[in-house]
């Protein structure tokens, strides 16, 4: 129970994004690149003859111009692919040590790709934590003893809070999700303006999370039915929060530590490239006061961008689809706008200095992450 007792909320969290934002970094520059040189489309390069491969690099031409974009483009996917399994396994790390370390991974993992988004890795960190934590209380015979941090704990952490998640957090959720893209979708018969704000607002929330990708979905839906003004709001909503970060950074640089500046320079040419994911470290370190200015200022670029008529056929490719949008400078200026809101709002309400550095140096000292 002292273990319990000596573990904080914030030490747990920023342990988990300590970790991660390596990971984000790496995965979005690499994006931002791959994406640059290679097309806002380089994704699918491959997406004709992809379906016929053995293997998802089989027919890879590393050696042309465009293979080897998508290459870079691949490795970047990976990357983001892992960063909530990294921040999910690093979470339960701090609180039950290196047992929490496999669970975490695979359970955070399973959010990514269940849609849960690094809300869910958040939550499931601490579940995993405790869970073993209450584990490591349980009186095994000798010769167990050496079993279980190598196979029992993995192994039944896994077991019980995976399926505790798919079968009491997953669904429901799934069935919450189909009702709110079916409601946004509903939305499109009104206002342009309020359409657009709702969607915007969704993918400044969860950053890549249930939300985000609902709206997303719901936009998609919208755009397949030729109506490409929410596809807009998509796009531009996805990338103020980056964009936002950066510039609060600017505006606000003592309430930031180093880190955070550095991340948010990084997280810049992400937002540039419709990679909200940028901005994960500050969502998951900073929820109460990020996500609130990250929800209006997306609202505000995603009003703006649908208002006033911007449409855009693509789904993906930040700046570099902004030419092909009908209206591209006033996707501009719903850019810019919700972006120096969302930077305005998060540099006013963001916490003192004085209490980020506190946290950062207390996990350090604290928690011995030296293996």
């Amino acid at each position: 129970m002292s273990k319990i007792k000596k573990v904080g909320v914030m030490k747990t969290i920023m342990t988990g994004i300590s970790y991660m934002i390596p990971m984000v970094v790496a995965g979005g520059i690499l994006g931002a690149l791959a994406k640059g040189f290679g097309g806002w489309q380089i994704g699918s390069y491959y997406s004709e003859v992809a379906s016929s491969w053995a293997t998802p690099f089989t027919g890879m031409e590393p050696f042309t111009w465009g293979g080897f974009w998508w290459g870079v483009n691949m490795l970047s996917s990976y990357a983001m692919n892992f960063a909530v399994a990294i921040l999910c396994a690093y979470m339960a790390y701090a609180i039950a040590e290196r047992p929490g370390i496999v669970p975490g991974f695979i359970i955070g993992y399973v959010c990514t790709m269940s849609k849960a988004g690094f809300l869910g890795g958040l939550l499931m960190g601490f579940v995993i934590g405790y869970f073993i934590l209450w584990m490591k209380t349980w009186k095994v015979p000798k010769w167990m003893s050496g079993l279980m941090p190598v196979l029992i704990i993995p192994v039944l952490t896994t077991f019980v809070c995976g399926m505790l998640f798919l079968c009491v957090f997953c669904q429901p959720l799934a069935f919450i999700m189909d009702a709110f893209q079916a409601w946004i979708k509903s939305l499109n018969g009104g206002s342009k303006a309020i359409i657009g704000a709702v969607i915007g607002a969704c993918m400044g929330f969860d950053m890549g999370g249930p939300v985000n990708k609902t709206a997303s979905m719901a936009a998609n839906g919208l755009g397949a039915d030729g109506i490409y003004g929410p596809m807009s709001a998509k796009i531009i909503g996805g990338m103020t929060p980056p964009v936002g970060v950066f510039i609060a950074s600017l505006i606000a640089k003592d309430k930031f530590t180093q880190t955070e500046r550095d991340t948010a320079i990084t997280a810049f040419p992400m937002g540039l490239c419709f990679i909200t994911e940028g901005v994960l470290p500050f969502a998951a370190g900073d929820p109460l006061h990020f996500i609130p200015a990250s929800m209006i200022g997306s609202a505000v670029a995603g009003a703006i961008a649908v208002g006033m008529g911007v449409e855009s056929m693509a789904g993906h490719g930040g700046i570099f689809v902004f030419p092909a949008m009908a209206n591209p400078m006033w996707a501009v200026v719903a850019l810019v706008v919700g972006s120096v809101v969302t930077g305005v709002i998060y540099a006013i309400i963001k916490k003192k200095p004085e209490e980020a550095e506190n946290v950062e140096e207390e996990v350090t000292d604290d928690l011995d992450i030296d293996f």
